[in-house]
């Protein structure tokens, strides 16, 4: 076969030939292979999108939501726990206190978790000034957690929560992917006027290459959140060797009392300087450690990454686990990877940013779509003009 080129009517090496046939191969290939993934995962993106951008504000909208449970008018000190857990025990009187989680703003409210005799769990809000019960979580609205539920496993058990893990693979293949398609054209324009396929065309390929990194971080970090027990294993082997096997609590002699709620947060703070406090949970017999979930400034997840366990009688800690001193690569597993994903990571801009980023999965995952189903109504008698 000859392969003439120009005017000049010099040929081109067969291996250019067979080099260009290949390249144009791969990327057929790859459209699709973006194709498949975009319309197989085109729902489930959609409802990952809209909730992942309600997630990254759920705490402000929950207290929204949840104003009389939630703020509290601040007054000079509060109460200590001690006084609030022997209020509790004596209005609930079949009851103890299991845990509190403490605010982390004088105007919130205190959140107490109390247990009764048949094992029934019991979950209040508390004004820490007065005392007050202001509600349980039964009165609570529940927005915000169904749409949790929704953008971790589609309120469908484990399936859904395969589905969504998936989602975020084919979201890695569909930021990657058209990352690549898009180079060669280098197409960054969005036009108002013309036909309604083009506008979609440069809607979708616009918006892609603006929201392709955020879309990879999102996607990367959903995967390592749905296989984190594999990915945590990965940075403890990646990690030096650390002793965190925890001492077991001393079994106190007859009679004698467990230390205060407010005397075992006071050991946790001075075990870890410069963290807060932001669970308490107390053992239901003396052969259960006190456990505590603090953070530090610089950690933007819930509840912290920083671990005590406490002997409840004697005060002693059993074991400390600081974000702190974790190895990098433990600290990024169970920490920033989580930050990153949320957009916590640099505090309100950065949730802002993933927010909005969230909301353009969405977008894609319907102009992607269209783009196929125009395609796919062009006519013989169009292609042949």
């Amino acid at each position: 076969m000859k392969v003439r080129f120009g005017r000049s009517g010099d040929r081109l090496p067969k291996s250019c030939v067979y080099t260009a046939g290949l390249l144009f191969a791969m990327r057929k290939a790859l459209l699709y292979t973006h194709l498949w993934a975009g319309l197989t995962a085109s729902l489930f993106l959609v409802v990952l999108g809209v909730t992942g951008a309600l997630v990254a504000f759920e705490n402000e909208i929950d207290r929204a939501l949840n104003a009389k449970l939630s703020y509290v008018l601040a007054k000079g000190q509060p109460l200590s726990l001690a006084a609030i857990e022997q209020s509790l025990q004596s209005r609930y009187s079949q009851s103890r206190v299991e845990g509190f989680e403490l605010p982390e703003r004088p105007d919130l409210s205190l959140f107490v978790a109390l247990v009764d005799n048949s094992g029934k769990h019991h979950e209040l809000f508390v004004d820490p000034y007065s005392g007050m019960v202001l509600g349980s979580a039964e009165e609570a609205n529940h927005f915000t957690q169904r749409i949790h539920q929704f953008h971790t496993h589609l309120v469908a058990g484990e399936i859904g929560r395969q589905i969504v893990g998936w989602s975020g693979v084919f979201l890695l293949l569909l930021s990657i992917s058209g990352i690549i398609l898009w180079w060669p054209s280098g197409l960054f324009r969005l036009r108002w006027t013309g036909s309604g396929k083009r506008f979609n065309f440069e809607l979708h390929n616009t918006i892609g290459i603006l929201s392709s990194l955020f879309l990879f971080v999102f996607a990367a970090t959903s995967v390592c959140i749905h296989w984190e027990k594999q990915v945590e294993k990965l940075a403890e082997q990646m990690s030096p060797a650390q002793a965190s096997r925890a001492a077991m609590p001393h079994i106190p002699a007859p009679g004698i009392q467990p230390l205060s709620p407010d005397r075992l947060v006071e050991i946790a703070r001075n075990t870890l300087p410069g963290a807060r406090v932001v669970v308490l949970q107390l053992p239901a017999s003396p052969k259960v450690p006190v456990q505590v979930a603090l953070k530090f400034p610089e950690d933007h997840t819930p509840v912290g990454r920083s671990r005590l366990r406490m002997d409840a009688y004697t005060g002693s800690v059993l074991l400390v686990e600081s974000s702190r001193r974790m190895p990098a690569p433990i600290k990024y597993a169970r920490m920033w990877n989580r930050e990153l994903h949320t957009g916590d990571i640099l505090y309100l801009p950065t949730r802002i940013v993933a927010a909005f980023f969230s909301l353009m999965l969405p977008v894609l995952a319907i102009t992607g779509p269209l783009i196929w189903w125009n395609r796919r109504r062009v006519t013989p008698a169009a292609v042949s003009r």
